[in-house]
């Protein structure tokens, strides 16, 4: 997801926030857009596409299908705790760094990612919807898990710690079922062995020596979701 599509998302909520609050005083009850959310609980079946990003040697997983569940708990007013599991199945291309660059590429490798994370979301309306809708903003901490692993080179993923936030909008039309959209972004450490920036026998390498060996990337996620809403 570009930069701009997360400015734009970013500033449609902030959009979302800004007209319902200026409108909420003075409505008359029979004809407030505003509706009291009856449920503290909701769990929720999601999928969608997530993209990876920021991989100068291209051998890390690639952009996927990915589905999971949330389950969120409120707290307090527009406070909930929120946690969420998912998995996709990530293709990745696998190089012998060694080789010659007319070689070196071996074929590809599927693995299996699975992420999960506990984080704090705020519902931007509060204890309300507005016309059926409450954005939302969420951030936390997680683990990414992949098996991504080449024993000659020495590279490997394992399960590294993700920085998790993002944004996102449900729809309540009332009952117990709801429908959401979200945009939320993983954020972890990713490196590469020493062998990537070793010469090879025809003098050329992965990576150059003056690329950075370890670096945080993005495992961006854009999910749709419905959800069942219980426990008043």
């Amino acid at each position: 997801m570009s930069e701009r599509v997360k400015a734009l998302l970013f500033g449609a909520v902030a959009l979302l926030v800004a007209i319902p609050a200026s409108a909420q005083v003075g409505h008359d009850p029979a004809t407030s857009p505003y509706n009291d959310l009856e449920y503290n609980q909701e769990f929720t079946l999601l999928g969608g596409r997530l993209r990876t990003r920021h991989d100068p040697a291209s051998i890390a997983p690639q952009s996927a299908t990915m589905l999971g569940v949330r389950y969120e708990l409120t707290l307090a007013g527009p406070l909930a705790l929120s946690s969420d599991l998912f998995g996709a199945s990530t293709t990745r291309n696998v190089v012998d760094p060694l080789k010659p660059a007319k070689t070196r590429d071996i074929g590809t490798q599927q693995n299996l990612e699975i992420g999960a994370d506990i984080a704090l979301a705020m519902n931007l309306t509060g204890r309300k919807s507005w016309h059926s809708l409450v954005p939302q903003i969420r951030g936390g901490v997680g683990l990414i898990r992949n098996a991504a692993k080449d024993d000659s080179s020495g590279f490997a993923i394992g399960t590294p710690i993700a920085f998790t936030y993002g944004v996102g909008v449900k729809y309540v039309p009332g009952g117990r079922l709801q429908l959401r959209a979200d945009l939320s972004d993983h954020v972890f450490k990713l490196a590469y062995p020493d062998s990537y920036y070793r010469l090879a026998s025809d003098n050329t390498s992965v990576l150059d020596v003056g690329s950075p060996k370890s670096f945080y990337t993005h495992h961006t996620a854009l999910t749709i979701g419905a959800s069942y809403l219980f426990a008043k």
